[in-house]
């Protein structure tokens, strides 16, 4: 079941106050009796009008997944265009929509835009410890005990306090640079680009692949937006609070800012 306002919202493409106001004027009406229950469950038999209109079920699009390309922004603001908002197609564009923790323009790969902050706090809080993958390409030498300091939790210059313990797995590396796959529980700003650089190397290539227990769909292509089935809803939700999927897995306590741009 799902809240009265939500179904409003995401069926006639509403803002959230859009549809918590025509409950709270009275133009909604559930199996024929007006309601101002924000909150009323909705279920598939009941029939819901809007000014008279019956609101027909549809499939579950508050919640988007996203292969994000290279050189968009993840922010509303013209000022930095190119957006990633207006990549998205007219079919599931909504006022509402926010995408739940941002990648720099220049990384690519997996995000969850939605039209819930409940979802977005799940996946962003560092109290939940919902981890993120992430496979690097970087230029430079990396500190010979770099995976040991990452685990510790690593002290980034200009900030006292370590970040949270993670797991940096090192790829094949020579004395031009390497690659790694970093799996990572909070989201200060730049904090992928900030930790490779403060263990002696310069990311050239950021893709995210992970979030909690979802991967990357294979089939959503670079650019692409399509609507989260119900089974990657379950695996959203259920994301596991720890670094699933990483190795080692340090699993240590903490918390500090919700997810940024990386």
């Amino acid at each position: 079941m799902e809240p009265l306002d939500r179904f409003i919202a995401r069926r006639r493409k509403w803002s959230w106050a859009a549809a918590r106001q025509a409950i709270h004027q009275r133009r909604v009406q559930v199996d024929g009796l007006r309601t101002n229950r924000y909150h009323h469950p909705y279920t598939p038999d009941l029939v819901v009008t809007v000014d008279g209109e019956i609101l027909a079920d549809g499939p579950d699009d508050a919640v988007v997944l996203c292969h994000k390309p290279p050189g968009v922004a993840c922010s509303h603001l013209r000022s930095h265009e190119p957006l990633l908002y207006d990549l998205v197609p007219p079919a599931l564009a909504h006022p509402d929509l926010q995408s739940a923790g941002r990648l720099d323009r220049d990384t690519t790969g997996l995000l969850v835009l939605t039209i819930e902050g409940t979802l977005i706090q799940r996946l962003t809080s560092p109290r939940r410890r919902c981890a993120k993958r992430y496979r690097i390409a970087y230029a430079g030498v990396l500190a010979a005990d770099a995976s040991a300091q990452v685990a510790r939790g690593l002290v980034l210059p200009d900030e006292a306090q370590p970040c949270l313990p993670a797991a940096l797995t090192l790829g094949v590396a020579n004395a031009q640079g390497g690659s790694a796959t970093l799996t990572l529980c909070e989201g200060r700003t730049h904090q992928v680009k900030r930790m490779i650089r403060a263990l002696g190397g310069d990311v050239v290539r950021l893709h995210r692949d992970r979030i909690g227990a979802l991967e990357l769909p294979a089939d959503l292509a670079l650019g692409a937006f399509r609507p989260a089935s119900a089974a990657e809803l379950t695996l959203l939700m259920g994301s596991s609070p720890d670094l699933a999927g990483s190795a080692p897995p340090p699993g240590a306590p903490g918390g500090r800012t919700p997810d940024a741009q990386r």
